[in-house]
């Protein structure tokens, strides 16, 4: 086997498989740690693609992309 196939198939699953756990705890305490709601302000942002939504006709639409944006960010 290649250096490539080894680090591609052996080595690289394993090292993936032990990181896993700490990078989601990482980004779960980032995520806590964080003051985005409030620099972003939910009740604006929301409030916001409500406004657009009920002027267009597209609310459920609109509310659905403003969730998806959140839970992205």
């Amino acid at each position: 086997m290649g250096y490539g196939q080894v680090m591609g198939l052996i080595v690289l699953p394993q090292a993936f498989r032990n990181m896993v756990p700490l990078l989601l705890t990482q980004t779960i305490i980032l995520f806590q740690d964080t003051s985005l709601v409030y620099v972003i302000g939910l009740a604006d942002f929301f409030g916001s693609a409500q406004k657009v939504g009920e002027r267009d006709g597209r609310l459920v639409e609109l509310l659905l992309f403003a969730g998806a944006v959140y839970f992205v960010i």
